[in-house]
């Protein structure tokens, strides 16, 4: 059984879709954060990059999470994944259910779904113009989060190139969150300004580690492989 998760899947995706480049860092913004690496020859290295559990926040009042239960706080995936968004949600759109209100009860658990239903009012508040003011300082706040999470990232990992996917990079909020992610890097950590920002239509953000997922290549076990493991 060989197990891939979203992240590396991305930074597949990335290779492919920049011609065989490597040194790509790709994070999937879904959910969760999932984050991948792929070489300078675009190949996986072979170990797991469970970038939503690196402590990003150092503020000691830094949000928890249900997964760690109080243990950690400023846990990757409360910044970078869907949870960035939502738990900024009540700053700036109208008519928010009271439910969706971090730190409600209902969006401080393991489900997904009010996160997810919760995503879909602040990207339709981007759609509204009495409201597009507002809701653009939160895309841009979790930019930040980004510019200073790659920054963090450089230290172990070599990156040219950026791959960013997953629902919470879709429509304009998502070009206006990569906008404010390099101006990070420009003005903040500028022997990391050349890192490149690719990104893609919103339908391939949506489903297009499913494509690369399903593209794999099914793995054989060489002979000698065998041979060793009988």
């Amino acid at each position: 059984l060989k197990v891939i998760n979203d992240g590396e899947v991305t930074a597949l995706a990335a290779v492919q879709k920049l011609g065989g480049k490597g040194n790509v860092m790709g994070i999937s913004m879904g959910s969760s954060e999932g984050g991948g690496y792929a070489n300078a020859e675009g190949n996986l290295m072979g170990w797991i990059n469970e970038l939503c559990y690196v402590r990003l926040d150092l503020n000691p009042e830094a949000p928890t999470d249900p997964w760690t239960k109080g243990a950690h706080r400023g846990i990757s995936h409360m910044y970078l994944g869907q949870r960035g968004a939502t738990k900024l949600a009540a700053k700036v759109v109208k008519g928010l259910p009271e439910n969706y209100r971090y730190p409600h009860p209902d969006m401080c658990t393991i489900k997904h779904e009010d996160h997810a239903q919760c995503l879909k009012l602040i990207q339709k508040a981007m759609a509204d113009d009495a409201q597009k003011e507002e809701v653009k300082k939160l895309y841009q706040t979790v930019g930040v989060y980004l510019g200073y999470a790659l920054a963090q990232y450089c230290e172990f990992y070599k990156i040219d190139h950026v791959m960013i996917l997953g629902r919470v990079s879709k429509g304009d909020g998502g070009d206006i969150m990569l906008d404010a992610a390099k101006k990070v890097l420009e003005t903040e950590f500028p022997e990391f300004a050349g890192i490149q920002f690719h990104t893609a239509d919103d339908h391939f953000k949506a489903v297009g580690q499913c494509i690369a997922a399903a593209a794999l290549p099914t793995l054989k076990k060489r002979k000698a492989d065998c041979l060793e493991s009988a």
